[in-house]
């Protein structure tokens, strides 16, 4: 293992999470010095230290890896970004005991969304822009920040990128190195821009727009106010946060596609078709419901609430406009089966990725077929006719059930910690889709505080898992175990 490789490209991805920390302290700076100040100067100082140190000592030659070594690169490179996020919490106090700081920040670099703050609007200026941002890094992967300015050349790079959006994205990811990064940042900056655009133009203040529009860019769901997105009380705010929490999960590659060359492929993806149209069905499902049911008395508001929470979930955001958690049984499974589905690969959505349903459903449909035809020759087609190969399938159907099997072993667990079903279930779905707000006494407006040290630790560990990937934290445990 190339231990010189493995520091200086982990050091990378410091400098982004330093870089983030020192803006955070020019925010609070700006805002009179305030109490979140001296907090992220000095984290910023320490992680910047930190990253330049191996950048100092180690040639780009030295720094040449293989996909093994990329692998270890990843997770360091999250973990790390987690632990160094934790520290401006840990110097500013408050509720931040250090579980309390290890668990928001593991929340914010994953883009889980979920919180231990009672308070949020308690908290100084500069460390609320530092939630937002710590979101806004892990949207895009610290990985992908780091893929950037990678010393090393050739194919490792765009090796390391795939391990990052997923093998299901490679249709529409048919880039070199040099385009990858373009397209990556073309869309994720430009989505930033419009949306704290029209955030302002809908009524919030400028400090509000730009930390909500990287929330929701990010698909994330970390909010400077209480009440999330629903203390604005604006239904214009709340249909911009709809529409770009839709567009950031969708797939980036067929994004810049048809905004620099309009090409419509992304509207022509039978996932993409698939995705939009879970959302609508969903949304008319759960609005008509909550009317039918009286739970809503004005189909208007239904409507938008209905929407809004489905939206919201479906991406993996997490942002909140009411309490969903007193919603009938009907509207919360609907939500739930969102909140594992989730969004597009290649998209900042996590969870396990409309791709992968949408080819489960299509293995499922043919195996039928094939149980009443089995001579038949059948085959699964993706995207621009291409054919989803034998290995494709068998690796979604493994992600899967492992997906639901982890899903269900770490509820198994947070029941232990004295959960009751709805909470450990909804919890650990939350928690491995990196959604965030669960229901029952996690919902929407409610936050993970009373929950033990030991317990947040558990969820930590899911959330990281849900966002590497199932088979790239394991792939870790195999390399180690061989000695590699």
């Amino acid at each position: 293992m190339n231990i010189r490789a493995i520091s200086r490209n982990v050091g990378v991805a410091l400098l982004f999470v330093a870089a983030f920390m020192l803006a955070s302290a020019v925010v609070a700076a700006i805002n009179g010095l305030d109490s979140s100040f001296y907090p992220l100067l000095l984290s910023g100082i320490l992680t910047f230290c930190c990253g330049i140190f191996p950048l100092v000592f180690v040639s780009r030659k030295q720094a040449e890896i293989n996909t093994k070594e990329g692998v270890v690169i990843i997770l360091l490179s999250w973990v790390l970004a987690c632990l160094f996020g934790m520290i401006p919490y840990a110097l500013w106090g408050g509720e931040f005991t250090l579980a309390n700081a290890w668990f928001e920040s593991v929340s914010g670099i994953t883009t889980s969304g979920a919180t231990i703050l009672t308070d949020i609007e308690s908290l100084p200026k500069g460390l609320l822009f530092w939630r937002s941002s710590s979101h806004y890094i892990g949207g895009l992967g610290v990985v992908l920040f780091m893929v950037m300015i990678l010393p090393s050349i050739g194919s490792v790079r765009l090796k390391m990128s795939r391990m990052e959006v997923s093998d299901v994205t490679k249709p529409g990811f048919n880039y070199k190195t040099d385009e990858f990064k373009k397209v990556v940042l073309s869309v994720y900056i430009g989505l930033t821009i419009i949306t704290t655009v029209l955030y302002i133009i809908a009524g919030m203040d400028v400090f509000d727009a730009v930390n909500h529009a990287m929330s929701t860019v990010a698909t994330g769901g970390f909010s400077t106010k209480n009440a999330s997105i629903g203390a604005f009380g604006s239904r214009w705010i709340e249909v911009i946060a709809i529409v770009f929490m839709i567009l950031s999960s969708l797939h980036f590659g067929m994004m810049y596609l048809l905004v620099a060359r309009g090409n419509l492929a992304l509207f022509r993806h039978p996932v993409t078709k698939f995705y939009l149209l879970s959302i609508i069905l969903s949304g008319l499902a759960i609005s008509s419901y909550l009317f039918f049911s009286h739970t809503y008395t004005d189909l208007g508001d239904a409507l938008m609430d209905g929407f809004f929470n489905v939206a919201s979930l479906a991406t993996s955001t997490g942002f909140a406009v009411c309490d969903t958690s007193v919603w009938p049984m009907f509207c919360i499974l609907i939500l739930m089966y969102l909140s594992i589905q989730c969004g597009c690969s290649g998209s900042t959505s996590a969870g396990m990725k409309v791709d992968r349903v949408w080819i489960l459903f299509k293995a499922i449909r043919i195996q039928l077929q094939r149980t009443i035809h089995p001579n038949a020759v059948i085959q699964v087609k993706y995207g621009n006719n291409d054919i989803v190969d034998k290995e494709l399938i068998t690796s979604v159907s493994l992600f899967a059930a492992l997906y639901i099997f982890i899903a269900f072993v770490c509820s198994v667990i947070y029941a232990g910690f004295g959960m009751d079903m709805t909470d450990s279930i909804s919890a650990s779905v939350a928690m491995i889709g990196n959604i965030g707000p669960a229901f029952g006494s996690f919902g929407a407006l409610e936050n993970y505080a009373a929950l033990s040290a030991l317990c947040k630790l558990v969820m930590t560990v899911e959330m990281i898992i849900g966002r590497l990937g199932l088979f790239s934290v394991l792939s870790i445990f195999l390399l180690f175990r061989k000695g590699v």
